[in-house]
């Protein structure tokens, strides 16, 4: 018995649906084909095995599309095609009797009886003894296309059969020595051309096209049955906290321009029919939509026993009862080889949908609850278009993957109607914010603007930023209201910013004062602990702030404050950085890092010095300044600014300090050739790292063979790797324990002179640019005078 609303729901439209075929057939006389091949003649019917082996040497091996790949594989697809320019047919004639057959098959697939079914020649195909084509499932060339035709041309051939798949369910169809038969399928239906084991199969493909056109609705519609749905939704979201949204899965798949009111398929537009007059009735909008389901269930691999499982019933043309050899392990649905044991884990994305205007909303992206979603027909019951199967990986059991494409109808209140859609498309919902606001509504933007707070930070991160973020500052703006502002620009980061943001930002300073956007910076800067995967990267961006500071400048009064406080706020977090680089163990890991910074570090200074920042430029100035461990990146500043900037930017007094600190290193005598003592940086303080701290200290040691056990050897290691010293680390085996064998290289001589060669570069390098900078300021006063 169902349990809830959307459950009762479900079962309400299954009992109210009547069965629609995923596929049909029927046979006609041959009378009205007039067919000429191109290098043949005219094609006599019942077909011979002598024509169907000029067929044969005329066509060419036929090709498979998967995805955007038009590949070749015989071992999926097997069967001669002729080109389609080589094939003639009496157009006039074979209408005669293809066009009654249509609109036969139309009804019979429950199709909308005011559209019109249309046949569009794809190709002719010949199956010889031993050809088939695997499991699979056409693709929709058209917008309009809704289906496939295959007309069996008589011959007389064993084997070959068309089996059709949908919802679990298998219809296979044989051919007719004397008449046509035809086959019609939805083009959702995976399907498959069993192997021919003698004679030729001989067959005319082509797209099933329907014209616009909807059915009409019922004349005396159930009024209780519309009633009870309509209750069923009321209940749904009646309750406090309810969802906002009700997804009801379809049973069948379409594309995304193929997704269109008047052109359902089968059962699903009477349920879609039924769900639009009960949303009438709730109060509620209805969209069509396309849903992605991925489910993850427990599985195991039987001892394959296809029977078991596999439903089949057999329909067609008995003008023969064929034996034929069992292909069910060729091209078989891998979703369908494994018991399953439980549903772990199940996920549905929205990914477009179109209402009932036409309007369509493409890449939505957008994840829905389980509470959210019913059908009348389980995923489990449908054909995945993927799944993948993983074996028992030690933390977790055995797992089947599946995916499925689905058709869907998504309801909502009326009341609720801006915040669904929002979460569905946050442009639209931006666009339609800005258009209250300038149209003097603005009590209304804030009121629907509230309403995006819940799900907002999710759902712009769905969203390609470059150019949603200046919409959304203006909307910012527009709505006149701080904590809504806030709200609005939160899930972004500092790197979105540019220099086109800068009269945006200008604007919403003036609106909101400082405090405001320094709680938005601080906001802005705390996502930076997330992943840099779309945007600049922090150094990056901040690298180009001198160009923002600049655009800031000529933004409006307001601007040079901006500027000041996103110059503060990259400076506190380079400097933090920084400190933390400090820590690394590793020698060429600060390296890289202070490489890394040099140009930030440079831009903030900069950028200080054009904002009139003086009080910041002084702090960074004096935190490169501070003692001898930061002389590489304060030289790397001093490298990455021109001199003419160096007074500006108050890198005249790095220059200072940092040729004071070169200089004083080189003032030291060079270690002697015998000394072999290595300092050990400071961390771990247990005995083995004092073992190793007094080994290392000792001058005049150079190998040291120490027993230890495998997991005290392992730490020794460690403190040797992760701090680059120059010694090898071996262990003997022999005895136990075994020994660990330790010898300091001539890396520590070579090392320091490396080092000492650089300072002394870096010297020379700063005492030339020093003085000509005395220089060139001594020829600017000697002008002034």
């Amino acid at each position: 018995m169902a349990d809830t609303a959307r459950d009762r729901l479900a079962d309400l439209l299954a009992g109210a649906s009547r069965p629609a075929a995923f596929s049909t057939a029927r046979t006609e006389p041959v009378r009205d084909l007039h067919l000429e091949v191109r290098g043949v003649g005219p094609i006599r019917f019942p077909l011979s095995q002598a024509q169907a082996r000029e067929l044969c040497l005329l066509g060419r091996p036929a090709r498979y599309g998967r995805g955007e790949q038009t590949l070749l594989d015989r071992g999926v697809r097997d069967t001669w095609e002729i080109p389609k320019s080589r094939v003639k047919l009496d157009k006039r004639r074979w209408d005669q009797t293809l066009l009654p057959v249509l609109a036969r098959f139309a009804r019979d697939l429950g199709l909308p009886s005011g559209g019109t079914l249309k046949a569009e020649f794809h190709s002719m195909l010949v199956y010889a003894p031993g050809q088939f084509f695997v499991r699979h499932q056409d693709s929709e060339k058209a917008d309009a296309m809704v289906g496939s035709l295959v007309v069996g041309l008589p011959s007389t051939f064993s084997g070959g059969a068309l089996e059709v798949r949908h919802g679990g369910e298998t219809v296979t169809y044989r051919g007719s020595k004397k008449a046509l038969s035809f086959v019609a399928f939805y083009s959702d239906c995976r399907h498959q051309v069993k192997p021919v084991t003698s004679g030729y199969r001989v067959v005319l493909t082509y797209n099933l096209l329907l014209g616009r056109g909807r059915a009409a609705r019922p004349t005396a519609p159930d009024s209780e049955l519309i009633g009870s749905l309509a209750r069923c939704l009321d209940e749904h979201f009646l309750p406090p906290g309810a969802p906002d949204r009700l997804v009801y899965l379809l049973d069948h798949q379409y594309t995304p321009r193929g997704l269109d009111w008047s052109r359902l398929k089968g059962v699903d537009m009477q349920q879609v029919e039924l769900l639009g007059a009960a949303a009438e009735g709730a109060a509620c909008e209805v969209v069509l939509a396309l849903a992605d389901v991925h489910e993850t269930w427990g599985a195991y691999e039987p001892e394959y026993q296809r029977s078991w499982y596999r439903r089949s019933r057999y329909g067609g043309w008995d003008d023969e009862d064929d034996d034929e050899d069992d292909f069910d392990n060729l091209g078989r649905d891998q979703a369908n080889d494994y018991d399953l044991e439980e549903l772990i884990e199940s996920e549905i994305t929205l990914d477009s949908w179109v209402d009932a205007l036409g309007d369509r909303l493409a890449n939505v992206g957008l994840a829905v609850g389980d509470d959210e979603v019913c059908a009348t027909t389980a995923p489990g019951g449908m054909d995945p278009y993927q799944s993948e199967y993983e074996g028992y990986m030690g933390n977790w059991g055995n797992t089947l993957d599946r995916w499925y494409h689905r058709g869907a109808v998504v309801l909502w209140p009326r009341t609720r109607a801006f915040a669904v859609r929002a979460e569905a498309s946050p442009s639209w919902a931006l666009d339609s914010l800005i258009a209250r606001a300038r149209k003097r509504d603005v009590t209304g933007a804030q009121q629907a603007a509230a309403t995006l707070a819940p799900f907002w930070d999710r759902a712009v991160s769905r969203v390609e930023v470059r150019g949603f973020f200046t919409k959304a500052l203006l909307t910012a703006r527009l709505v006149d209201d701080p904590a809504l502002a806030s709200m609005l620009l939160g899930p972004f980061r500092l790197e979105t910013l540019t220099t086109g943001h800068a009269k945006a930002l200008n604007a919403l300073l003036e609106s909101y004062r400082e405090p405001w956007l320094e709680n938005l910076v601080a906001a802005w800067s705390a996502r930076r602990r997330f992943s840099y995967a779309k945007g600049l990267r922090p150094q990056e961006w901040i690298a180009s702030l001198p160009a923002l500071c600049l655009a800031l400048q000529g933004a409006g009064d307001a601007g040079p404050t901006a500027a000041r406080l996103l110059l503060q706020d990259s400076w506190n977090w380079l400097s933090a950085v920084v400190a933390l680089d400090l820590a690394h163990a590793a020698p060429s890991e600060r390296e890289e890092s202070r490489f890394k910074l040099v140009r930030p570090v440079a831009a903030v200074l900069e950028g200080a010095s054009l904002v009139g920042a003086a009080d910041l430029r002084d702090e960074a100035v004096g935190f490169l300044c501070r003692g001898v461990d930061l002389v590489g990146l304060g030289v790397g500043v001093l490298r990455a600014t021109p001199i003419s900037r160096w007074g500006p930017t108050g890198l005249d007094a790095v220059a200072t300090h940092c040729t004071g600190a070169l200089q004083a290193r080189l003032d030291r005598p060079p270690r002697a050739g015998d000394d072999w003592s290595i300092q050990l940086p400071e961390g771990c303080s247990c005995e083995l790292c004092d073992g190793l701290r007094t080994f290392l200290h000792d001058p005049s040691q150079k190998t040291f063979e120490w027993p230890l056990a495998q997991d005290r050897r392992a730490h020794v290691h460690r403190r040797i790797e992760t701090a680059e010293l120059p010694v090898t680390h071996q262990t003997r085996r022999r005895g136990r324990p075994y020994t660990l064998v330790l010898a300091k290289t001539d890396e520590l001589f070579e090392g320091e002179r490396r080092h000492r060669r650089r300072d002394e570069a870096d010297l020379a390098w700063l005492d030339r640019n020093r003085a000509a900078l005395a220089g060139r300021r001594a020829g600017s006063k000697s002008r002034l005078r």
